[in-house]
């Protein structure tokens, strides 16, 4: 079955929700909870009543280099953030982290109505990082005895930016804080990665930053579609297709990895045949030769989000049902899709964990071919690709952390014991590679779940089988 025959099967399944009329509601996106205000408490030792406040900076992020909360799924979760806002300029109506943010702020702070774009100190940054420098002077055995961020420097993991915000709008151009920062990885060899839809890295100043890091450097651009009407649609702040595409091929002539991100992945939006024909055909002009791609996050459940959708004229409660709804369903589908990319040409990926054990690469950001340093392999990305290689023979805990222990170690002790309990089916199981296709638990022993990779069925096809 191949993804046109199983795209008709889930148009049948999931229903289209039609609209009579077009509601075009305030989306209300933000639920902003509020604090008290103009709240005062009387301080007796100095008989006075004191305005009580909790002010957020507004100008800088007082923030360093960390190890993601998603670490117990991600082999590059070290991140450093370089810009942040209240609201994201391109304003991208699939995106949740607009609302999270907002929510956050507003709940804890009392000036958040008045901050704007706000950046790290580049200075700051600088220093401390200089003081870490020697780790990576140090013996393979001794490297693995550190922990956290000082772990994750000194065994090379690339460092990744735009993870949380964009780091690379209109403002980036004016006070070049990402570019300070680039410059200064360059000028240490140390490999970094961007996640970006911006089209500012590939002009002058930051190609010449990204192309003299011999620590090598690499950078997703999202770009869902080909469709100018569809991206304006969704992403109404965010460059054109056209402009995305030029700055993949500066960046590619520049000898930087490029990684075209086809994420969110939606059903029946943006999978027009005609328009992916045309997507293929332009990316791959540009040298790109790589794609990760990924479904739409089941967080993104969210009645604002939904609405933006409905204004723009689009089904969501049918793309949602069909893609994030249902894991496996969503899954399947994504899989599915990823092959008409990869008969093409384009090596493919994707942090699904149902796709994981078909990913062409073990690393799901598409550059384990690309940086020379480490990645971080207690996780459960590579778990679930460790015990896809070992086939048929039977993978214990045991097992499992001694190939991690030849590749650096976990970067915490709590992460360890994280991803243990994920190994054994505990945990955020959204993150577990119980989701892996072919992987089966076979048995157990004192540290939990024995798993073996068996091909032969995919729970995902049997599923949809027993649905239709």
């Amino acid at each position: 079955m191949d993804y046109w025959e199983l795209r008709k099967i889930v148009a049948r399944l999931v229903p289209r929700m039609t609209q009579l009329m077009s509601s075009n509601r305030k989306t209300d996106q933000v639920r902003e909870k509020g604090r008290k205000r103009n709240y005062s408490q009387f301080n007796i030792v100095h008989n006075e009543w004191r305005k009580q406040e909790r002010l957020l900076s507004t100008e800088e992020i007082n923030s360093f280099l960390e190890v993601s909360v998603r670490a117990s799924a991600c082999p590059m979760p070290f991140n450093m953030d370089v810009w942040d806002g209240l609201v994201c300029p391109f304003a991208c109506i699939y995106c949740y982290a607009n609302a999270f943010r907002a929510s956050l702020y507003t709940a804890f702070f009392d000036n958040s109505k008045t901050m704007g774009f706000r950046h790290c100190n580049p200075d700051y940054y600088k220093r401390e990082i200089d003081k870490m420098l020697p780790y990576r002077e140090l013996p393979f055995e001794e490297k693995k005895r550190l922990t956290g961020i000082d772990k994750a420097f000194a065994l090379d993991i690339p460092v990744r930016m735009g993870i949380r915000f964009e780091d690379f709008l209109k403002k980036e151009g004016r006070d070049g804080v990402s570019l300070a920062m680039l410059e200064y990885l360059a000028e240490i060899d140390y490999p970094v990665m961007i996640n970006s839809k911006a089209s500012l890295p590939g002009t002058r100043s930051y190609l010449k930053a990204l192309s003299e890091n011999k620590g090598g450097t690499a950078i997703h651009i999202t770009l869902i579609s080909s469709s100018n009407e569809i991206l304006k649609a969704l992403e109404p702040g965010a460059p054109t297709y056209e402009e995305r595409i030029q700055a993949m091929a500066e960046l590619v002539s520049a000898g930087v990895r490029v990684v075209a991100r086809i994420e969110p992945y939606l059903f029946l939006l943006n999978d027009d045949p005609d328009e992916i024909a045309k997507y293929m055909d332009d990316v791959w002009l540009t040298g790109v030769r790589n794609i990760t791609f990924d479904t739409y996050s089941y967080t993104a459940q969210n009645q604002g989000i939904r609405q933006s959708f409905i204004n723009a004229g689009y089904d969501y409660d049918r793309l949602f049902m069909a893609g994030s709804d249902s894991q496996p369903l969503g899954s399947l589908l994504l899989g599915k899709f990823m092959e008409l990319f990869r008969d093409y040409g384009f090596s493919c990926s994707t942090f699904d964990l149902g796709n994981v054990p078909s990913n062409d690469q073990s690393i799901c950001c598409e550059v384990g071919d690309w940086f020379k340093g480490g990645f971080s392999y207690g996780c459960t990305v590579m778990a679930a690709r460790y015990i896809k290689e070992r086939g048929a023979t039977h993978t214990s805990w045991t097992d499992y952390v001694k190939w991690v222990d030849e590749h650096g170690g976990f970067l915490t002790e709590a992460l360890k014991q994280e991803v243990k309990l994920l190994w054994n089916l505990g945990g955020n199981v959204a993150y577990s590679h119980r989701w892996a296709v072919g992987l089966t638990p076979v048995g157990s022993d004192s540290d939990g779940h024995i798993w073996t990779y068996s091909p032969e069925t995919d729970y995902r096809e049997t599923l949809l089988n027993s649905t239709i």
